[in-house]
Protein backbone atom coordinates (compact mmCIF):
# COMPACT_ATOMS: atom_id res chain seq x y z
CA UNK A 1 0.00 0.00 0.00
CA UNK A 2 1.06 3.19 -0.93
CA UNK A 3 -1.14 6.19 -0.34
CA UNK A 4 -0.88 9.49 -0.35
CA UNK A 5 -4.17 11.78 1.11
CA UNK A 6 -4.70 15.09 1.58
CA UNK A 7 -1.10 16.40 1.50
CA UNK A 8 -0.33 19.93 1.89
CA UNK A 9 3.13 20.68 1.79
CA UNK A 10 4.78 24.11 2.06
CA UNK A 11 8.23 24.90 0.77
CA UNK A 12 9.31 28.45 -0.21
CA UNK A 13 6.98 29.36 -2.69
CA UNK A 14 5.95 25.81 -3.65
CA UNK A 15 2.48 24.92 -2.11
CA UNK A 16 0.63 21.38 -2.36
CA UNK A 17 -2.74 21.47 -1.77
CA UNK A 18 -4.88 18.43 -0.47
CA UNK A 19 -3.16 16.30 -2.75
CA UNK A 20 -4.48 12.63 -2.90
CA UNK A 21 -2.91 9.89 -4.93
CA UNK A 22 -3.13 6.30 -4.57
CA UNK A 23 0.42 4.23 -6.06
CA UNK A 24 -0.22 0.81 -3.94
CA UNK A 25 -1.12 -0.76 -7.26
CA UNK A 26 2.28 -2.52 -9.65
CA UNK A 27 3.13 0.06 -12.17
CA UNK A 28 4.90 3.14 -13.34
CA UNK A 29 3.79 6.44 -12.11
CA UNK A 30 5.34 9.83 -13.68
CA UNK A 31 5.36 13.43 -12.43
CA UNK A 32 5.99 15.69 -14.96
CA UNK A 33 6.14 19.78 -15.30
CA UNK A 34 8.76 22.19 -15.91
CA UNK A 35 11.80 22.66 -13.50
CA UNK A 36 10.80 23.81 -10.57
CA UNK A 37 7.45 22.73 -10.93
CA UNK A 38 7.72 20.80 -7.42
CA UNK A 39 8.17 17.49 -8.93
CA UNK A 40 11.31 16.56 -6.68
CA UNK A 41 9.29 18.23 -3.96
CA UNK A 42 6.97 15.71 -3.88
CA UNK A 43 8.71 12.81 -4.49
CA UNK A 44 11.04 13.30 -1.33
CA UNK A 45 7.51 13.74 0.59
CA UNK A 46 7.05 10.52 -0.57
CA UNK A 47 9.98 8.71 0.09
CA UNK A 48 10.30 10.44 2.94
CA UNK A 49 13.05 12.50 2.46
CA UNK A 50 11.58 15.50 3.67
CA UNK A 51 8.25 16.23 5.41
CA UNK A 52 5.21 16.68 4.73
CA UNK A 53 3.40 20.36 6.19
CA UNK A 54 -0.16 17.87 6.43
CA UNK A 55 -1.87 15.25 5.04
CA UNK A 56 -1.12 11.87 5.44
CA UNK A 57 1.26 9.05 3.39
CA UNK A 58 0.11 5.26 4.16
CA UNK A 59 2.31 3.07 3.14
CA UNK A 60 3.79 -0.93 4.00
CA UNK A 61 6.71 -0.90 1.39
CA UNK A 62 10.36 -0.55 1.53
CA UNK A 63 11.55 2.35 -0.50
CA UNK A 64 14.62 2.62 -2.68
CA UNK A 65 15.48 6.48 -3.67
CA UNK A 66 17.66 8.00 -5.99
CA UNK A 67 18.29 12.33 -6.04
CA UNK A 68 18.77 14.31 -9.40
CA UNK A 69 21.91 15.03 -7.82
CA UNK A 70 24.08 13.57 -5.26
CA UNK A 71 27.60 12.73 -4.09
CA UNK A 72 29.68 9.52 -4.95
CA UNK A 73 33.32 9.23 -4.19
CA UNK A 74 35.60 10.57 -6.31
CA UNK A 75 38.70 9.09 -6.22
CA UNK A 76 37.17 4.94 -5.85
CA UNK A 77 37.09 2.87 -8.68
CA UNK A 78 33.43 1.52 -9.89
CA UNK A 79 34.76 -2.02 -9.10
CA UNK A 80 35.73 -1.32 -5.91
CA UNK A 81 32.30 1.15 -5.21
CA UNK A 82 30.05 -1.33 -6.85
CA UNK A 83 31.69 -3.82 -5.50
CA UNK A 84 31.55 -2.51 -1.65
CA UNK A 85 27.48 -0.97 -2.63
CA UNK A 86 26.05 -5.24 -3.82
CA UNK A 87 28.44 -6.67 -0.84
CA UNK A 88 25.46 -4.98 1.54
CA UNK A 89 23.02 -6.22 -0.75
CA UNK A 90 24.63 -9.77 -0.17
CA UNK A 91 25.35 -10.01 -4.44
CA UNK A 92 28.95 -8.70 -4.16
CA UNK A 93 29.76 -11.48 -6.89
CA UNK A 94 27.46 -9.44 -9.74
CA UNK A 95 29.58 -6.48 -9.94
CA UNK A 96 31.44 -7.22 -13.05
CA UNK A 97 27.84 -8.63 -14.81
CA UNK A 98 26.55 -5.44 -13.65
CA UNK A 99 29.04 -3.10 -14.85
CA UNK A 100 28.83 -4.63 -18.24
CA UNK A 101 25.31 -4.51 -18.58
CA UNK A 102 25.18 -0.92 -17.62
CA UNK A 103 28.42 -0.29 -19.39
CA UNK A 104 30.18 1.22 -17.36
CA UNK A 105 33.62 2.53 -17.73
CA UNK A 106 36.01 0.66 -14.84
CA UNK A 107 37.83 3.99 -14.00
CA UNK A 108 37.76 6.33 -11.07
CA UNK A 109 34.08 7.48 -10.33
CA UNK A 110 35.84 11.27 -10.78
CA UNK A 111 36.91 10.27 -13.96
CA UNK A 112 33.30 9.75 -15.75
CA UNK A 113 31.17 11.32 -17.98
CA UNK A 114 27.73 12.63 -16.21
CA UNK A 115 25.76 9.87 -17.94
CA UNK A 116 28.19 7.24 -16.67
CA UNK A 117 27.74 8.37 -13.37
CA UNK A 118 23.98 8.52 -13.36
CA UNK A 119 23.96 5.07 -14.60
CA UNK A 120 26.03 4.16 -12.08
CA UNK A 121 23.40 5.03 -9.52
CA UNK A 122 20.94 3.34 -11.53
CA UNK A 123 23.08 0.01 -10.93
CA UNK A 124 23.02 1.10 -7.08
CA UNK A 125 19.05 1.06 -6.87
CA UNK A 126 18.22 -1.09 -9.17
CA UNK A 127 20.50 -4.14 -7.48
CA UNK A 128 18.43 -3.22 -3.99
CA UNK A 129 15.48 -5.17 -3.59
CA UNK A 130 12.21 -2.58 -2.80
CA UNK A 131 9.28 -2.82 -3.54
CA UNK A 132 9.10 0.41 -4.72
CA UNK A 133 12.00 2.69 -6.13
CA UNK A 134 11.70 6.49 -6.36
CA UNK A 135 13.91 8.33 -9.14
CA UNK A 136 14.43 11.52 -9.77
CA UNK A 137 14.81 12.91 -13.48
CA UNK A 138 16.32 9.56 -14.24
CA UNK A 139 17.01 9.28 -17.83
CA UNK A 140 18.72 12.68 -17.76
CA UNK A 141 22.23 12.70 -19.25
CA UNK A 142 22.05 9.25 -20.87
CA UNK A 143 22.35 8.05 -24.02
CA UNK A 144 19.87 6.15 -25.83
CA UNK A 145 21.61 2.63 -25.14
CA UNK A 146 21.17 3.52 -21.37
CA UNK A 147 17.92 5.16 -21.67
CA UNK A 148 16.23 1.87 -23.24
CA UNK A 149 17.97 -0.02 -20.39
CA UNK A 150 16.52 1.82 -17.77
CA UNK A 151 13.24 1.42 -19.91
CA UNK A 152 13.57 -2.44 -20.07
CA UNK A 153 14.93 -2.78 -16.00
CA UNK A 154 11.86 -0.88 -15.36
CA UNK A 155 9.38 -3.01 -17.19
CA UNK A 156 10.99 -5.84 -15.48
CA UNK A 157 10.67 -4.60 -12.04
CA UNK A 158 6.57 -3.54 -13.14
CA UNK A 159 6.10 -7.32 -14.38
CA UNK A 160 7.89 -8.82 -11.29
CA UNK A 161 4.84 -6.62 -8.93
CA UNK A 162 7.38 -3.61 -7.93
CA UNK A 163 6.33 0.41 -8.19
CA UNK A 164 8.52 2.50 -9.98
CA UNK A 165 7.64 6.39 -9.46
CA UNK A 166 9.72 8.97 -11.12
CA UNK A 167 9.87 12.64 -12.43
CA UNK A 168 10.45 13.70 -15.81
CA UNK A 169 10.45 16.86 -17.93
CA UNK A 170 8.89 16.80 -21.61
CA UNK A 171 7.67 13.48 -22.98
CA UNK A 172 8.79 10.18 -22.32
CA UNK A 173 10.46 7.10 -23.12
CA UNK A 174 7.83 4.63 -21.48
CA UNK A 175 4.22 5.40 -22.42
CA UNK A 176 4.13 1.57 -24.00
CA UNK A 177 4.74 0.47 -20.29
CA UNK A 178 1.29 2.06 -19.70
CA UNK A 179 2.14 4.96 -16.92
CA UNK A 180 0.19 6.74 -14.63
CA UNK A 181 0.63 10.67 -15.63
CA UNK A 182 0.68 13.38 -13.06
CA UNK A 183 1.00 17.16 -14.32
CA UNK A 184 2.89 19.13 -11.59
CA UNK A 185 2.07 23.17 -12.29
CA UNK A 186 1.33 26.11 -10.12
CA UNK A 187 0.84 23.94 -6.43
CA UNK A 188 -1.23 21.29 -7.90
CA UNK A 189 -1.01 17.79 -9.50
CA UNK A 190 -3.13 16.51 -12.00
CA UNK A 191 -3.63 12.94 -13.34
CA UNK A 192 -3.57 13.54 -16.84
CA UNK A 193 -6.33 11.43 -19.22
CA UNK A 194 -4.64 9.25 -21.15
CA UNK A 195 -4.41 10.16 -25.03
CA UNK A 196 -3.82 7.83 -27.74
CA UNK A 197 -0.01 7.87 -30.21
CA UNK A 198 1.56 9.60 -27.27
CA UNK A 199 5.02 10.22 -28.76
CA UNK A 200 8.37 9.10 -27.49
CA UNK A 201 11.68 11.16 -27.26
Amino acid sequence: MLKVIDLEKRYKDIIFDHVSIDMSKPGLYIFQGINGSGKSTILKVIAGIIFKSSGKIEKDVSIAYLPDKYNMPKLMSVMSYVELVLDMYGKKNEASKLIGMYQIPKRRIGELSKGNQQKLGLLQIFSNDCDCYVLDEPIDGLDEFAKHLVKNIVKEKIESGHIIIMSLHGKNLFNELNPKIFDVKDGEIIERKKRKNEEEI
